[in-house]
């Protein structure tokens, strides 16, 4: 059932986004319609990620022939990976996107999912 959600919530982000992006500009929309952007840019990257975690998680079960559910695990890592894109987005609004800052998004991501890995 989450799966269903998630999957819908994306697609109707991605729909919106696409008419954001064509109908309007970030002055005329004002600071609320940015962050209502983000959310729904959060919301497709979500859809993504938790899918390609999915399918990580089942492959790697199937390779060592588990039975594992891998749904409790996607939805932690797709949540955690869906946020680098955002905070990329977010350094690269405020000027130039180094090589530092990428290296610095990647190691938080790296952290957070070993924490996740460690909890679960």
């Amino acid at each position: 059932m989450l799966d269903k959600i998630i999957l819908s919530v994306s697609l109707v982000a991605f729909v919106f986004l696409l008419f954001m992006m064509n109908q309007t500009t970030p002055l005329e929309i004002g600071p609320m319609g940015v962050l209502v952007f983000f959310t729904m840019v959060y919301a497709v990257f979500l859809g993504i990620m938790v899918g390609l975690s999915r399918a990580f998680f089942v492959l790697k079960a199937k390779l060592k022939r588990d039975k594992y559910d891998a749904r409790k695990k996607s939805y932690y890592y797709g949540s955690v990976l869906a946020l680098a894109p955002i905070v990329l987005m977010f350094m690269r609004s405020f000027g130039e996107l180094t090589l530092l800052e990428v290296g610095l998004t990647v190691v938080f991501e790296v952290i957070v999912c070993f924490y996740i890995s460690k909890k679960l």
